[in-house]
C-alpha cells in the first residue's frame, strides 16, 4: 500500500487527501473487500455418522448439515490484513436440493472507518459413506479376543461377565474411536471369539476383560496382504486371553499346602491357606504351580456334634462316621448343633469360614 501526501484522486478529483494505492480513502474503502470468500464450496458428508471429508481424510462432526455448512464456509475465509474488529455471520437462505445459499454479513474497521459488506455463497453437499462406516458395513475387523479356559470349559457366569464388561467398555471406547465395536461373536466349542474393528480397542477390551476374569494374554500377528497405496503390511491380529483351570471359590494345592482361592484380578491371584488362614497373593506366572485339589461345589454344609478348645466333630457327610477338625487361632467362633461349611482334600476335612 502506498501512502502519499496531497495529491487527487483519480476516480472522483478530490484533492488534499492521503491516497490509499492510488485512491481516496472513501474511493479506496468502495472496491475494499473485508474478507476473500469463494462463491462455491464443497462439503462432504457421511449419510451413516455425520463425518466430515476435509482434505481427503474424514473428521467427526456433531453439528446438524446447516451448522456444519455455515463453519465449513468460515473455514474457507480469509480475512484482509488491513481489516480489524472483523465479525462475520453466516445467515442460511434458500436450499435447493443439495445447494445451500449463505448470505455472508461481515462488518469492520478499515482506515479508521466502519464498514459493512455482505458475500453470496453457495454450498453444495456431496453425500458418500465414510470409510470407517463402509468397513462396518461389511463386517471388517482388524482382532479377534479369543475368550478361552485352561484344561476346562467356560462357565456360563464367565461369558455373561465378559459379554456385559465388552458392551460397557465399549460404549465408552466408540466415543473416541468409530472402529471400536464388535462386527461378529461366535460361540464355539473351546470358548467365545469376539471380533473386533480395531485392533487398539482389542488391546483395551481384553485387558478389561482380564482385569475382570484373570488369565493370561497372547497375541498372535498373521499377515493378511498389503496396502500399496500406503507402502505397508496389513495384519489381523488373534488376542488369546486364557483364563486359568480354577474357579473363584476353588481348592489347590501351593507349596504342598492346601489353599482356597478367594479371587484375582489382572495382576494377582488371592489365595487363603486352609491349614493356618494365611492370606497371600502370587502373579499370573505362577498359575501353572497351582494344582485343583476340590471344586468349589464340593463344599459340604454339616452340624457340629461336639467341640474341643482345639476341634470340631463332625459328622462325615456320606459315612455319617465321627470326623474331628482342627481348629486355629483365626477360626470363627462356633457352637454345638452350628452348621458349618467344609471340605475335603485328601481324606482331610478342613473347615471354611
Amino acid at each position: 500500500m502506498r501512502l502519499k501526501g496531497k495529491a487527487f484522486c483519480p476516480r472522483c478529483g478530490k484533492t488534499d487527501k492521503k491516497l490509499f494505492n492510488g485512491l481516496c480513502r472513501s474511493c479506496f474503502i468502495e472496491d475494499f473487500s473485508l474478507i476473500t470468500v469463494p462463491d462455491k464450496i464443497n462439503l462432504t458428508t457421511c449419510t451413516q455418522c455425520g463425518s466430515v471429508q476435509k482434505k481427503g481424510r474424514w473428521y467427526d462432526s456433531n453439528l446438524f448439515l446447516e451448522d456444519q455448512a455455515a463453519e465449513t464456509i468460515l473455514e474457507h475465509i480469509e480475512v484482509s490484513e488491513l481489516a480489524s474488529d472483523v465479525n462475520i455471520v453466516p445467515e442460511l437462505g434458500t436450499v435447493r436440493g443439495s445447494i445451500l445459499e449463505f448470505l455472508i454479513k461481515v462488518t469492520g474497521h478499515v482506515l479508521g472507518g466502519e464498514v459493512s459488506q455482505e458475500f453470496l455463497v453457495k454450498v453444495k453437499v456431496d453425500k458418500t459413506v465414510c470409510s470407517e462406516c463402509s468397513k462396518y458395513a461389511s463386517g471388517y475387523y482388524e482382532a479377534v479376543i479369543q475368550l478361552r479356559a485352561d484344561d476346562r470349559s467356560l462357565s456360563a457366569e464367565e461369558i455373561e461377565a465378559a459379554d456385559e464388561d465388552l458392551r460397557t467398555r465399549l460404549g465408552k471406547l466408540s466415543q473416541e474411536n468409530r472402529m471400536a465395536y464388535i462386527s461378529q461373536r461366535a460361540q464355539i466349542k473351546e470358548g467365545v471369539d469376539y471380533y473386533i474393528g480395531s485392533y487398539k480397542a482389542a488391546r483395551k477390551l481384553t485387558e478389561s476383560l482380564k482385569n475382570k476374569l484373570g488369565g493370561m494374554i497372547n497375541e498372535s500377528p498373521r499377515l493378511m496382504g498389503r496396502d500399496k497405496s500406503a507402502g505397508k503390511d496389513l495384519y489381523r491380529v488373534w488376542i488369546l486371553l486364557r483364563l486359568p483351570h480354577f474357579l473363584k471359590g476353588d481348592f489347590v494345592k501351593y507349596n504342598d499346602l492346601p489353599n482356597q482361592v478367594t479371587g484375582y484380578d489382572g495382576s494377582k491371584i488371592y489365595l487363603k491357606d486352609l491349614e493356618s488362614s494365611e492370606r497371600i497373593s502370587i502373579p499370573w506366572k505362577s498359575a501353572g504351580k497351582l494344582e485343583v485339589v476340590a471344586r468349589k461345589d464340593e463344599v459340604k454344609s454339616v452340624l457340629v456334634s461336639s467341640k474341643t478348645p482345639e476341634s470340631v466333630q463332625i459328622l462325615h457327610p456320606e459315612t455319617y462316621q465321627p470326623v474331628d477338625i482342627a481348629l486355629h487361632q483365626d477360626s470363627p467362633p462356633i457352637t454345638i448343633g452350628e452348621e458349618v461349611k467344609v471340605v475335603e482334600i485328601g481324606n482331610v476335612f478342613y473347615l471354611l469360614d
